[in-house]
């Protein structure tokens, strides 16, 4: 069992500079964190394999050609409140009713405007859930763990050398780790961890620009992992692409935030993989 390190040293860590989103998003978790409760110990029983989260994921992957992860996100960084105060639940049931495989649920508050209650709601809906937040500590995983998501985001950029250490604390607490990739010089820390989802960002985590990655090496680095293409697929078109280019799911958020048909927009996206999947 490794320690985890202190949450100020990963912040002062990243190199990233002050300016950076990433970088102001980590300092408003730390002082969230500062004044925080201590953190309840686990409640869950260590998870070994597969959970629910990855489960689906697979099904569908195999099922129907691929899997969405739809998520509910209201602000960012770069494009402020743009969708702030969509009805949690009308947006969640729209996401089901379309054939999400899971949910992707934003909980931090400051730039986001997530909430850990956003994820305890969404058990109501019976899908798996993923904790979407820049795990830095401990604490934010008992977070994760007590307002029941089953999965939760380790960004390998904030990171580094200690994914291993937070993936095991993770596992520990019965939560299911999705390892962030930014580009493919981080694939060894997420090797060394023993990934078994990981996720590309298509944005550079400093700036919040698009970028387009690829899914054939991520394959050749992690043979048996689920891979999921995160950010940056504006349309249903983009979604079918990079599942028929290797990735096993997707991860969409903006677009169905900001679509005034999120459940035709994910209906489009399994049109025609419905198709070749049969």
């Amino acid at each position: 069992m490794s320690a985890l390190p202190e949450p100020a040293s990963l912040v002062r860590g990243t190199g990233l500079p002050k300016s950076s989103h990433l970088q102001r998003v980590l300092l408003s978790e730390l002082a969230r964190l500062a004044s925080a409760g201590p953190v309840v110990a686990a409640l869950r029983a260590t998870l070994d394999g597969p959970g629910p989260f990855e489960s689906a994921l697979r099904r569908d992957a195999a099922a129907r050609g691929g899997a969405v992860i739809a998520e509910y996100k209201q602000a960012s960084p770069s494009l402020g409140p743009f969708a702030a105060g969509t009805p949690l639940q009308a947006q969640l049931q729209a996401y089901r009713e379309g054939g999400a495989t899971a949910y992707s649920i934003l909980a931090e508050p400051t730039y986001f405007r997530g909430a850990a209650a956003h994820l305890a709601a969404a058990e109501a809906f019976g899908l798996p859930r993923l904790y979407k937040g820049f795990v830095i500590s401990e604490a934010q995983l008992a977070e994760a763990e007590a307002c029941g998501a089953e999965a939760v985001l380790l960004i390998v950029r904030v990171l580094k050398g200690h994914t291993a250490a937070f993936l095991e604390a993770a596992r520990r607490r019965g939560l299911e780790p999705l390892v962030e990739l930014h580009d493919l010089t981080e694939v060894p820390f997420a090797q060394e961890a023993g990934a078994r989802m990981v996720g590309i960002n298509a944005r550079d985590l400093s700036t919040f620009t698009l970028g387009e990655p690829t899914a054939a090496p991520l394959r050749m680095a992690f043979p048996e992992a689920v891979l999921v293409r995160e950010s940056g697929l504006a349309t249903p078109e983009d979604a079918q692409a990079s599942l028929r280019a290797g990735f096993d799911a997707v991860l969409i958020g903006e677009a169905l935030m900001r679509s005034p048909d999120p459940k035709g927009f994910l209906d489009r996206v399994f049109a025609d993989l419905r198709q070749e999947a049969r």
